[in-house]
Parts: structure tokens; C-alpha cells; sequence
């Protein structure tokens, strides 16, 4: 096809290219030997020519660059068949979502016959240096999420000059949805055991690994190397079929392709070794050995905590529900010990609450208002200062998925979370903001919708102890455990505080090995220092 393409030459559109196929020129030779037949002018004819002329320079030397300079983004599909040799398919899984709190954990690349794996804590900086090796880059929205990682977390100069994006190449021929619907839509066919996970699937997995399950390392290699040697097929149709309809009338078209199925192996175990194969190709060894263990957040926040006080603070977590038809999770902490169970009206939170006598209170619900609402209604005039507040905007740009305070199915619970603020403060309890979500995405726990006994061993992981461990707790519970266990590093000053005074501040857990941006000042901890 790059023989075909005369769309990186300056000067040449894609109405210029067709009008010279129409011509039944197909290629460079062509050009040359039928220029008279183009119908245009001798001056535009002969730039065209010179640039052919080191086109064929260019192709001789492998220069991907020379056409990717000038080609459109949209067309480097056809520079693949000449540079097949240069080109690797990638895809990469990571903690989560977010860009600025989640790390990468796997790097897969496959250059169409062998298959390298990098995981975390054993060889992914070797990945910039294999990376180097190649032009062309192919991935399936990486666009928005391999590349954006790759390039926070590993730099830019691990990205090739020449990338492809599946999702937006294939959407042209009408395939759409993420890569599993458009591999069954061509008939792909995945092995049973990883043919139902999914990117959330493969945070699970991660998390199970560094817990010490080295058979979820297994899947989630065997998950990732399907993704990437899946894409190779994908291409080469998306190609052909764009050929077919850029160059109809060509003579020389060939267009006899067929999607191969893809089998991925773990053939055998050596110890801490994995053999994997894919199809008959020669075996891929993964290391399975982990170089790190999973640290006790909170021993670090009693350490901390403990400089100050005679005895562990109380800290009551409370993940509130709009409604009281519907059931509030409530977590008591003192120390690593937790207990939680579930309420439902303001007088049974408010009675349980103040029973226990708390240092802080932290709830899980917007406390304030955006600035310039007085009310949290759509009909009222103050609607025009918006339903967002900036500590959502904040975890928004970082990757962490919030709702705006005041978008309709939050009303409620706002009203209900600013009523219960403004009570616990009336009683002399200081009340900080927490948001479970954030929470569990900042310190790496796997979150409620995703798997809620992963949600449980990640708590414990953190170091928490208690009959949640044994029971089989609702997930407002396990998000009240959350939102008190950010009220420990809270009082143990290892939190961020996003926000501003006029709409409140929401409390998230630091992380000093992270990047920490100072939003607005410091929340007022007064009410606190003066009660303990």
C-alpha cells in the first residue's frame, strides 16, 4: 500500500491521490512512466516526482520517519506492511484508572512472533531499552491510556514515532465498543479461562499477586499476552479492508485474509518459573517472584499518632446514605481494631455516634456546597454558580471518578450530609469530609464494585484487624472502615485536603513517595486540638 500513497507528499490531498488512482496509476513506477496522464501541471508533476524519487531513498533506508512526517495519523496504517519488521503490539494493565495516583504493574509487547513481558518490581525498566528497537507502535486505545501512562510513569522517549490506535482505525470499517466486543464481532476466540476478565479483572489479579498468589500472576500474563497478540490480527484486517476500499479498481489487490485463532499456554512450573506458549512459538519464562511485600499503613500511622497522645484516638467512619430507608455503613476505629455494622435514621447515626465519644468524625458525603449555592436546588437562582466543587474537579483531573455534589441523584445525600456536619458540630465533634473511593484508589485496595472481598483483604492489608474480617459485611460497611481509616491519617497528618474554605474541605490520604499538589489552604483543626 505505501507503494499506492502519494497523500505524504506536500501538496498532495487525499482528492489529489484518488484522482490519481483514477487515472489507473497505482503506484510510484506508474507515476513516473503515466505522468502526462495525471492532468496536472508540469511544475506540480515534477515536485511530485522529486519527492518520489526520495521516497524510494527513504524506503530503501527504512526511514519510517521520512513518510510518517507528512502522512496523516489517520493513514500510518499504511506504512505496516513495508515496516512489519519494525512494528510491535502493546498493551499495558495498572493498579487503576487513574493517571496520577496508579502505577503500570505489566507491559506486554509482541512484534508478531515472539512475546516479552515486563512486570513491576522485576524488569519493567528494561522496557525502555526493547522499546527503542522498533517504529511502529500498535495498541487499542492507548491513545487515551498505554501511551498517557507510558509516558507519565516511564517518560516519552519510550513511545515510537509511528502509533496506531486500533480503536479509532477500526471504528472506520463500523466496529466499535472495547477490544473484547470487536474481537467477537471478528470471531476471535480467547481461552475459556480468560475469556470473561477484563482491565478491572486485571487490577484483581495484581492485588492477589502481591498478596502472594503467584497463580494470579500467571492469569494475568496469560491475560495480557491474548490482548497483544489479538491486535496483530485486528491490523492486518483493518488494513485490508481499507486497502480494498482506497484502491477498488487496483489490479494487483489481494485480499485473501483470514483471523487466525490465538492460543495462550502456561505449559508448566519450575519453582518460582512460568513457561508460557503461544501457539507453537518457542516458550516465554516469567519470574513469579515478588521483591516486595505489601506494608502496614497503619502501624506507620500509630507511630505518628502515638508522639502526641497517651492513647489511640476514636475515629468513627460513616457512609452515608441519601435516604433513611436505606442503610448507613458505621465503622468504629481505635487503633488497628474495627468494628462496623449499619444504621439507617439521622437519631440512630447521630445516638451511636455521639455514644462512643469520638475524636473525629469522618463521613463519606459532600459537607458543603459549591461556591455561591445557598441550597441545593436546580430551580433555585443560585443554580448558575454550577453543581461541582473544586476538590471534585480536582480528583476528576487526577483520574478519580466523583460525582459533582449537586448533579440531581446527589441532592439528597448532600442535604443529609451538611445536616449531619453541622449537628456533630453543634455537640462539640470535630467532622472532616472523606471519600472511600479516593481513598481505596490512593493506598492501591481494590474498590466495592469491583470485588468486594478484595475491598476486604485490601483493609486488612492495610492493617486493620477486627470481625469484619470473619463476617460477611455489606459494602457500606467496609466504605465506613474506609472513611474512618482516613480520619487516622487525618490525625496522624498525612493527608491532602483538597478544596477551599468556602465550599469545605474533602480529606484524602498522602502518600509522601507520590506527587502531592497543594490545593487552597489548610482546613481549620481547631475544634479537634482543643478536644484532645
Amino acid at each position: 500500500m505505501l507503494k499506492s500513497t502519494f497523500l505524504h507528499i506536500p501538496g498532495v490531498g487525499l482528492k489529489t491521490e484518488k484522482m490519481i488512482w483514477e487515472r489507473k496509476i497505482y503506484s510510484w513506477d506508474d507515476f513516473v512512466e503515466k505522468s502526462k496522464k495525471v492532468g496536472i501541471s508540469g511544475s506540480a508533476t515534477a515536485r511530485i516526482e522529486k519527492w518520489l524519487k526520495a521516497s524510494e531513498t527513504a524506503l530503501r533506508e527504512k526511514d519510517v520517519l521520512f513518510f510518517a512526517k507528512n502522512l496523516p495519523k489517520r493513514e500510518y496504517w499504511r506504512l505496516y506492511p513495508t515496516f512489519k519488521d519494525s512494528t510491535v503490539f502493546l498493551d499495558i494493565e495498572t493498579t487503576g484508572l487513574s493517571f496520577y495516583y496508579d502505577d503500570i504493574t505489566v507491559i506486554g509487547i509482541f512484534n508478531g512472533n515472539n512475546v516479552k513481558t515486563f512486570i513491576q518490581g522485576q524488569n519493567l525498566n528494561d522496557f525502555r531499552k526493547e522499546i527503542r528497537k522498533y517504529s511502529i507502535l500498535v495498541t487499542y486505545n492507548g491513545t487515551l491510556f498505554d501511551l498517557r501512562f507510558i509516558r507519565d510513569k516511564l517518560g516519552q522517549y519510550c513511545i515510537p514515532p509511528v502509533h496506531i490506535d486500533l480503536r479509532f482505525l477500526l471504528r472506520r470499517l463500523g466496529h466499535t465498543g472495547g477490544l473484547k466486543s470487536v474481537e467477537e464481532q471478528m470471531n476471535i476466540v480467547r481461552d475459556d479461562d480468560i475469556s470473561c476478565m477484563d482491565g478491572f479483572d486485571a487490577t484483581v489479579l495484581w492485588n492477589r499477586y502481591v498478596r502472594g498468589d503467584d497463580y494470579a500472576l500467571e492469569s494475568l500474563v496469560k491475560y495480557n499476552t491474548a490482548d497483544i497478540v489479538n491486535l496483530k490480527p485486528l491490523l492486518e484486517h483493518a488494513c485490508a479492508k481499507l486497502q480494498m476500499d482506497f484502491l477498488e479498481t487496483s489490479p494487483d489487490l489481494e485480499l485473501d485474509f483470514k483471523i487466525p485463532q490465538t492460543t495462550v499456554k502456561i505449559q508448566r512450573r519450575q519453582g518460582s518459573m512460568l513457561e508460557l506458549k503461544i501457539n507453537n512459538s518457542k516458550p516465554i519464562l516469567i519470574n513469579t517472584r515478588r521483591n516486595r511485600t505489601p506494608s502496614k499503613a497503619i502501624d506507620h500511622l500509630l507511630l505518628r499518632i502515638k508522639k502526641n497522645k497517651k492513647e489511640y484516638p476514636k475515629v468513627v467512619g460513616i457512609d452515608l446514605s441519601a435516604s433513611e430507608k436505606r442503610s448507613t455503613g458505621w465503622a468504629l476505629m481505635e487503633g488497628k481494631r474495627v468494628q462496623a455494622k449499619l444504621l439507617k435514621t439521622d437519631k440512630e447515626i447521630i445516638e451511636t455516634t455521639t455514644g462512643v465519644n469520638p475524636d473525629l468524625i469522618s463521613i463519606d458525603s459532600p459537607l458543603g456546597l459549591p461556591k455561591g449555592r445557598d441550597c441545593t436546588k436546580d430551580s433555585c437562582e443560585c443554580r448558575r454558580f454550577g453543581i461541582t466543587r473544586e476538590a471534585e474537579r480536582i480528583l476528576r483531573r487526577r483520574g478519580v471518578f466523583i460525582f459533582p455534589s449537586l448533579i440531581r441523584s446527589m441532592q439528597l445525600l448532600t442535604e443529609r450530609g451538611i445536616h449531619m456536619r453541622k449537628e456533630f458540630e453543634r455537640r462539640g465533634f470535630p467532622v472532616i469530609e472523606s471519600y472511600p473511593g479516593a481513598a481505596q484508589d490512593i493506598l492501591r485496595i481494590i474498590r466495592k464494585k469491583v470485588s468486594l472481598e478484595d475491598l476486604k483483604q485490601g483493609l486488612q492489608n492495610v492493617g486493620l484487624t477486627g470481625e469484619f474480617m470473619n463476617g460477611r459485611n455489606s459494602h457500606d460497611e467496609l466504605d465506613a472502615i474506609t472513611s474512618a481509616l482516613v480520619g487516622y491519617f487525618y490525625l496522624a497528618d498525612e493527608y491532602e485536603a483538597l478544596g477551599n474554605k468556602e465550599e469545605g474541605f474533602l480529606i484524602i490520604p498522602r502518600i509522601d513517595s507520590r506527587r502531592i499538589c497543594q490545593h487552597g489552604s489548610e482546613p481549620n483543626r481547631t475544634s479537634f486540638d482543643e478536644k484532645s
